[in-house]
């Protein structure tokens, strides 16, 4: 059901009690059923950002000043929401520390807009501002209400990615906003390619947020004319399209270079890729094997048979597992030996304070971008095959139920027997150990143990709800004689053998996460948490929606719990829509965040949760270890040394999962946007070329078509789908596009043909034609309007575990 302004006001004018009315009250008055009263809430919130409604004591809403209907009457019916929009052509990374030169305030609005209908503005609603190339913004809240719309000429001197303080008002389109502050500056350096006029010197900027010439302060002698440049900002503009300057810090490559491309991503994000040299300095004092000093306070583990199994092509190996029979019959031993990282990285030292200032190492098809030196990363504290190295191990007894009955942590000393990798045991599995697989065969009997406990530990995950989305990511196939050329990208672990021995290590990592985390919560010690919180009620409300108007059930009370979201995901196998409806109820989710106080799992289903089996790759996974040596030391267990130093204080880890969480952020977003570049450097030789494909997004300007050979994604314009009386119009209730003449309409999983039209590889982008659809509905009625949600389209990557 939609609830509206007008009877929501007029509700309230009729109040007879002058304290307000509470919300339910308010629900039972314009007839909100379950699933219109999260509209019900957002319209409130709308209303009071507007100054129409204040907020009493005891929860309740009143008419400001307790006006008269006649005087609301000229704003009943404005529209809801900011206005529809194209999607941004990138997003800018924030910067670290960077506040504005020149921040604008008040007084120097250069023609800006101001509030109209005689509505007051309202000050202090505070976010980040997300610029289109056109011009005009969006505010995206800290509170998490609906954005607020900033036009062109209400934007200051803001840019894309800043932090902002503004006033706002309800305008035609919904609640606006003028930049009244700018307080922090999202970006300290940009990119482009440096141009020479005579003798000046200029930056034709790649980001098209930015208009005209970039004014250089220096450096400029650092680079040839033509060749692209990162340039520190010095000076920020102080009005709408004010000039910025800069100076060139240092070359990047030439022009149509994948690693050019590669190397403006690093450095837009922010991402250090290269060590200092007092970090330098340690690495190469580190020892490359292991010590006999090393050895004190360590179990002696090099008996037992552990294996690495990783991806082909694996950099390092922070993870090893063994599987042996249990103490009793029917019962299982899993070992998990993760690197000690904590034994070589000490707080306070270099290598330390370099870990943390990374948070994660950075993974990209033609390098990485690790979080450790490669002494340590790749060496001292990868477990290779074949060496002694330190680790902490979790052993967990598991019944045949796969309940874990009985578990130990230590510090210990490990010999990995064989580096596997997961195609090499997918194969072995299936009975394929010919050629160079020969060497899996010795291994054979333990991997079928492993692949049994595997099943057990799944089977009681799934039993509980955890939740299973089984999106598929890109791989890029890059050339290994050229490194400028894009081979293909693909659908990475498509086979489902292969899938399947990944999912033997995940299972084994995730019960020893959790069994790290219980021993936490078992004795009430503060640590870093991997929380995923639960959905929020609008999200599953407007999910429910959605999924009612392809013909499937799903109830906001199913969503509360990640077991009705599982049965939910099985109902769509199989369907037309199910790859996409699983991206848009991945959306409806929280995203997975490190925090000091434990709300849970919920993707997990797991009361607590952390990270604990990748410290050579994630700095939260070595504050846990250190914490957890800690805790072995005090109660008398090996620990090989404890936390060399005091534990963090409350107030500083949380510093450090919310730095965590940032970084882990930055990271994720430049993985994407590089695999997007190379997808467009794959297909810029291919337009002209015709592909099936599915709608896997819909928005108000076009449709995102999914080719599956090669894996690429690309944007058909709604312009392209019809164009006068006939051109599509989108409803935000249904999530399609629908012609108003013919009823025909594009919606996710319908089956089409399309034709490559463009390629911008400085923007990541890929234009399509539509050649063929197949509807895998039928028509339906014309939209109640033309809806100005912005609706995203679904990208691909589950909330991180």
């Amino acid at each position: 059901m939609t609830i509206e302004r007008e009877p929501l006001l007029l509700a309230l004018s009729r109040a007879t009690d002058p304290r307000g009315l509470q919300p339910h009250e308010l629900a039972v008055a314009v007839g909100a059923d379950a699933k219109g009263r999260h509209r019900l809430r957002a319209l409130l919130a709308e209303l009071l950002t507007a100054g129409l409604i204040e907020k009493a004591e005891g929860g309740r809403y009143r008419l400001v000043g307790w006006r008269p209907i006649a005087a609301i009457a000229p704003i009943v019916g404005a529209g809801v929401g900011a206005g529809a929009a194209a999607p941004a052509a990138g997003d800018a990374p924030r910067a670290r520390t960077r506040r504005a030169a020149s921040p604008t305030r008040g007084g120097d609005r250069s023609g800006a807009v101001g509030p109209r209908m005689g509505l007051a503005s309202h000050s202090g609603v505070v976010g980040r501002l997300r610029v289109h190339p056109a011009g005009y913004g969006f505010l995206q809240r800290d509170d998490g209400e609906d954005d607020v719309f900033v036009g062109a000429r209400n934007r200051g001197g803001a840019l894309d990615g800043d932090r902002v303080s503004l006033d706002t008002w309800m305008g035609f389109k919904g609640t606006e906003g003028r930049v009244a502050d700018v307080l922090q500056r999202g970006r300290a350096r940009i990119t482009g390619v440096l141009r020479i006029a005579g003798r000046t010197a200029y930056l034709e900027a790649d980001d098209p947020r930015i208009p005209g010439h970039v004014a250089l302060d220096g450096g400029s002698e650092k680079a040839r004319e033509g060749q692209c440049v990162v340039a520190e900002i010095t000076e920020y503009p102080t009005e709408p399209d004010g000039a910025l300057r800069a100076r060139v810090s240092h070359v990047l490559g030439d022009l149509d270079d994948p690693r050019t491309e590669v190397a403006k991503v690093i450095a837009c994000a922010e991402i250090p890729d290269a060590f200092p040299a007092a970090v330098e300095d340690a690495a190469a004092r580190t020892a490359p094997v292991v010590q006999p000093e090393d050895l004190v306070d360590r179990v002696d583990l090099r008996g037992r048979p552990f294996l690495t199994i990783d991806p082909e092509t694996a950099r390092d190996f922070d993870d090893a597992v063994c599987v042996e029979d249990g103490p009793r019959p029917g019962m299982s031993r899993l070992w998990v030996a993760v690197a000690d990282v904590s034994h070589y990285v000490r707080p306070g030292h270099a290598l330390d304070a370099e870990a943390r200032v990374r948070g994660v190492s950075v993974y990209l098809p033609d390098r990485a971008v690790p979080m450790l030196p490669h002494q340590l990363s790749a060496g001292i504290c990868s477990l290779n095959p074949e060496v002694d190295r330190c680790a902490m191990v979790v052993r967990l007894d598991i019944d045949g139920a796969g309940n874990v009955v009985d578990e130990r942590f230590e510090a210990a000393v490990i010999r990995s027997h064989a580096r596997l990798d997961y195609a090499g045991v997918a194969a072995a599995l299936a009975g394929d150990v010919r050629g160079t697989r020969a060497r899996y065969e010795p291994h054979l009997p333990h991997l079928r143990r492993m692949q049994t406990l595997s099943h057990r530990l799944r089977a009681l995950r799934h039993q509980r709800g955890s939740l299973d989305f089984d999106l598929p990511e890109a791989a890029v196939i890059l050339d290994q004689d050229d490194p400028k050329r894009v081979r293909d990208v693909r659908k990475s672990r498509s086979l489902p053998e292969v899938k399947e021995a990944y999912r033997i290590v995940e299972d084994f990592m995730l019960a020893a996460n959790e069994a790290v985390a219980r021993f936490f919560k078992g004795r009430d010690l503060p640590t870093l948490w991997r929380v995923h919180a639960p959905p929020s009620e609008e999200r599953l409300a407007e999910f429910a929606a959605l999924a009612e108007s392809f013909g499937i059930p799903f109830t906001i009370e199913e969503g509360r719990s990640p077991r009705g979201m599982r049965d939910f995901l099985g109902r769509i196998v199989g369907k037309p829509m199910e790859r996409s409806l699983s991206y848009l109820l991945l959306r409806a989710l929280k995203q997975a965040v490190y925090d000091v106080a434990n709300v849970g799992h919920f993707g997990l289903a797991a009361p607590e949760y952390l990270h604990f089996t990748s410290p050579i790759r994630r700095y939260p996974d070595l504050i846990v270890h250190r914490l957890l040596k800690a805790a072995l030391r005090a109660e008398g267990l090996p620990a090989a040394g404890g936390m060399h130093g005091p534990a963090p204080e409350l107030d500083e880890l949380r510093r450090m999962a919310a730095d965590a969480s940032s970084y882990e952020r930055r990271a994720m977003e430049a993985e994407r946007e590089v695999v997007d570049m190379y997808r467009c450097f794959l297909m810029r030789d291919r337009v002209g070329e015709e592909y099936p494909g599915t709608i896997v997004g819909v928005t108000a300007f076009g449709v995102f078509v999914e080719i599956s050979d090669p894996f690429v994604e690309g944007l058909v314009k709604v312009d392209q789908l019809g164009r006068g009386e006939d051109r599509p119009v989108f409803d935000e209730h249904t999530v399609r596009l629908v012609s108003p003449g013919s009823g025909r309409a594009y919606a996710l999983g319908d089956q089409v043909t399309v034709r490559i039209e463009n390629v911008s590889v400085k923007r990541r982008k890929i234009d399509m034609a539509l050649i063929d659809h197949v509807a895998s509905s039928a028509p339906v009625p014309m939209p109640r309007a033309a809806a100005p949600s912005r609706a995203p389209r679904p990208r691909p990557g589950a909330p991180a575990t």
